[in-house]
């Protein structure tokens, strides 16, 4: 069978998807860092909430989207030759890296719902969480790439 796409192109889209959603990752938290930093109703604090709102729409939630697009069209293709067993069987072929990395991927999806939620938070005013805090926080998305990167590429 023949896709519109071919598994190349598809893995290039997901490759640039995922830089962007974890350069959004470790840039919203720097934003929140500058939120809770600020003024309360000053001129700084509705700047990077601005910002933050910005971010999450035009990078996060369409680079999200497209990864995980991508990611499940590449896994489809990959086992593709495979679908004339039952799903469980063909589970049971997928290399053990992957379940890895399919966890993390999960982790920084979670993540970024923490991070939406947080961001509804400081937007009413509340600052549950000190600027260190934040700063700690836009660590995580890297570190946690970084293990989906090498299951990925080295298929351990």
């Amino acid at each position: 069978m023949e896709h519109v796409i071919g598994y190349d192109l598809a893995r290039g889209l997901h490759i640039i998807a995922v830089i962007a959603w974890i350069a959004g990752l470790l840039m919203l938290p720097r934003f929140y860092a500058y939120v809770t930093a600020s003024q309360p109703g000053g001129e700084l604090e509705a700047a990077m909430l601005k910002a933050a709102r910005n971010l999450r729409a035009i990078i996060l939630v369409p680079s999200f989207i497209l990864a995980w697009a991508f990611g499940i069209f590449l896994f489809a293709t990959y086992i593709a030759g495979d679908w004339s067993r039952p799903l469980p069987e063909v589970l049971t072929t997928v290399p053990h890296w992957f379940w890895g990395k399919l966890i993390l991927v999960l982790g920084l999806s979670g993540y970024q719902g923490f991070l939406s939620a947080e961001g509804r938070r400081l937007i009413k005013g509340e600052r549950r969480h000190t600027e260190r805090y934040w700063r700690l926080m836009s660590e995580v998305p890297f570190l946690i790439a970084i293990g989906a990167v090498l299951l990925a590429t080295l298929e351990p």
